[in-house]
């Protein structure tokens, strides 16, 4: 009986964790019965497969980050802006583990990449009825911007009650280069479509395909209505990482583009192209302004180098110890705009180095995983999938960063969580060896995703 309910709940993992996140997204609280919960899920698989979780090489850095969490929360000036991005963290996290040790089988990690796919979808629709929109970053468009519809509303500490449009940015810049990996990887090198081995045929279908298609055109609409510079910007060159990937020939780009920053520096347009990259969150921002932005931060980080000034809170330290000359002083100036900046300013320097270090572990993971799934000259092209979601998930973090030079997600930001799922599939396609009947690892006890 025990153990029957112990398979039940690591089973109900995914979907316990998804619900409890919803209610956080809506209310900025994790009640402590949905902590109890989560323990008891991970006593649950100590019960069912004899350990807590799968070791992978993001342990330490989460460990890292995990320590000095409270660390960094001891010295918050806000506790009600750090304390949610705290429960976001802890949360994010708990999602990391769900995932890798759900994804245990081929066909586990086929099932969990149409859920991927899905939940694509459902961020750029979530964005499409959800975004504050700004009209006339770039383009005018008023007819469309009046017309669409509004149905997200009191999101906790947003400015206009719904999504940032640069945060909805930043999470496609994510998604788009994912989807478009997955859409391009259904031929083979030679052009030839591939035939799926037997446990990519129960799920990865023609239906799949169809989403796949439907998520990259609503997610490219979705980034196009936001006008966000940044996502534009990463997305972009996420799509060139696939676009190399799939014809070598498209590396000319960078070279071209590279002679075309090059002539226009040379030129002395440098700053125009700037102010055009940097102008993000208004329309009156300026080079000038961005660069005092950068400017505060480094000079919290100085000043505050072991213990960071407490996650979430660059905005009131900003204003109180480091005033703005440019900035109005009741101007929300919520992060330092820059990724890595960021989460040294949040967490310190002991922080930075987690985060690094999960980025590292991301990379390690992918590089041995395409490395394994290199196609073979079978005719069935095992690991053809797998390698453009590998692909894919490289794309979109890349892409993500790219944003992430002149915006930010601070740790625990409620659309974050897809950094999170990002490391977990990266986690997952790592997980070695892989036998011959398409397992990893040699657990006998196995919890299946396909509920």
């Amino acid at each position: 009986m025990i153990d029957s309910i112990a398979r039940w709940l690591v089973r109900l993992e995914i979907v316990s964790l998804a619900l409890v996140y919803v209610y956080f997204v809506v209310t900025d609280h994790v009640p402590l019965i949905a902590f109890a919960l989560i323990a008891l899920i991970w006593l649950a698989r100590r019960r069912v497969t004899g350990r807590f979780t799968r070791r992978t090489p993001f342990d330490l850095p989460i460990l890292l980050l995990l320590v000095w969490l409270p660390v960094s929360f001891s010295v918050t000036v806000d506790a009600a802006l750090s304390l949610p991005k705290v429960y976001g963290v802890i949360l994010c996290v708990a999602f990391f583990y769900a995932i890798v040790n759900a994804i245990r089988t081929r066909r586990d990690l086929a099932w969990a990449t149409l859920w991927l796919v899905i939940v694509c979808a459902a961020i750029a629709l979530a964005g499409l009825i959800g975004t504050d929109w700004a009209q006339g970053k770039i383009v005018s468009a008023s007819f469309i911007y009046d017309h669409l519809p509004r149905f997200v509303q009191n999101i906790p500490r947003s400015i206009a009650g719904g999504f940032a449009r640069n945060g909805v940015g930043g999470t496609l810049a994510f998604t788009i280069p994912l989807l478009a990996a997955l859409a391009v990887g259904r031929t083979t090198d030679d052009g030839r479509p591939p035939t799926v081995d037997r446990d990519w045929r129960s799920a990865v279908s023609g239906q799949r395909s169809a989403v796949v298609l439907v998520a990259l055109t609503l997610s490219l609409i979705t980034l196009a209505l936001t006008q966000s510079r940044g996502g534009i910007l990463g997305t972009a060159a996420g799509l060139l990482v696939v676009a190399v990937w799939r014809e070598r020939k498209f590396a000319w780009v960078i070279g071209a583009g590279a002679l075309a920053l090059t002539a226009l520096l040379a030129l002395g347009s440098g700053n125009a192209l700037l102010d055009f990259v940097l102008r993000m969150d208004a329309r009156g921002a300026t080079l000038a302004s961005r660069l005092e932005v950068w400017q505060r931060g480094l000079m919290m980080v100085r000043d505050f180098p072991y213990t960071g000034i407490g996650i979430g809170t660059y905005n009131p330290i900003a204003h109180l110890l480091y005033p703005f000359f440019i900035a109005a002083p009741d101007e929300v100036v919520p992060h330092a705009h820059n990724q890595l900046l960021q989460v040294a300013v949040d967490l310190g320097i002991p922080g930075l180095i987690a985060y690094i270090g999960l980025l590292v572990a991301f990379g390690v993971c992918a590089m041995r995983a395409y490395a394994d799934l290199s196609p073979s000259p079978s005719p069935d092209r095992r690991g053809e999938q797998e390698r453009a979601l590998t692909i894919g998930l490289v794309a979109g973090m890349f892409a993500h960063h790219v944003f992430g030079l002149t915006d930010a997600f601070i740790l625990g930001t409620k659309p974050g969580i897809v950094m999170w799922v990002f490391f977990a599939f990266g986690a997952a396609i790592d997980q070695r060896p892989m036998t011959d009947d398409g397992r990893f690892g040699h657990s006998s006890s196995v919890v299946r995703l396909d509920l």
